[in-house]
């Protein structure tokens, strides 16, 4: 069936607000891919993002969610909002083809939307095969104007090693981390470790899955530029 949902229109996405911890205003949203395979039945991306990336549809589905995103991006801006970024995740598959760079930058100027508005989000996964060749093409994406994000920080195998050599803008401490941060020593110290590590290399720092005023007022008062949840 995913072969077919693109062409069908059975994709769909969501967006999820990113919050200032300073001011409390929106500054960006994270586009999230959802699929309902029947027409009514949702399919967690758990499920089918995985099919995708085996598959190589994740390539085509990839640049039309980017293309979705900045026309979101614009319908917001036509409304009377002020310009907000928007974060799209990439996947290491659309990495290998030769032409990613080429239909990325073709979909951004066709939008017309200026690419520090613009926030490609990786994960550390990303870095298990080729490094040199991945880091050599995100210097090409940074060179297009957008921003790195590191998603997921702190889930899998976080390198200290591999932050000096990636050109990134934020990282993004994972929802595992940030749940009971409030109840857990351990939790506490590594948070304000990646907080301390973040500022330290010039970089932004948004905390995922916040869902409580607890969690709010945690990250905010030991220095997390923005929460997500």
């Amino acid at each position: 069936r995913l072969f077919e949902s693109l062409q069908n229109e059975e994709f769909f996405l969501e967006y999820q607000p990113q919050i200032n911890c300073d001011t409390g205003k929106t500054v960006g949203i994270e586009a999230l891919l959802r699929w309902t395979s029947d027409g009514t039945t949702r399919v967690g991306p758990d499920r089918f993002i995985p099919i995708l990336e085996q598959t190589g549809l994740i390539y085509d589905v990839g640049l039309w969610v980017l293309e979705q995103a900045l026309r979101e991006h614009n319908r917001l801006v036509a409304n009377g909002f002020p310009p907000l970024r928007v974060s799209v995740n990439l996947s290491v598959v659309q990495f290998h083809e030769e032409g990613f760079i080429l239909d990325l930058t073709k979909i951004i100027k066709e939008s017309q939307v200026d690419p520090r508005y613009l926030e490609l989000e990786i994960t550390e996964s990303f870095f298990s095969e080729n490094p040199t060749e991945i880091i050599e093409l995100l210097y090409k994406l940074k060179g297009l104007g957008v921003s790195i994000a590191i998603d997921d920080f702190g889930k899998g195998y976080s390198s200290l090693h591999r932050l000096e050599l990636v050109p990134f803008n934020r990282i993004k401490i994972d929802k595992s981390i940030v749940d009971d941060i409030t109840l857990e020593t351990k939790k506490i110290v590594i948070v304000k470790t990646i907080v301390s590590l973040a500022k330290a290399l010039m970089a932004d720092i948004t905390a995922e899955g916040v869902e409580t005023k607890e969690q709010l007022e945690f990250m905010r008062d030991i220095g997390s530029d923005e929460i997500q949840g």
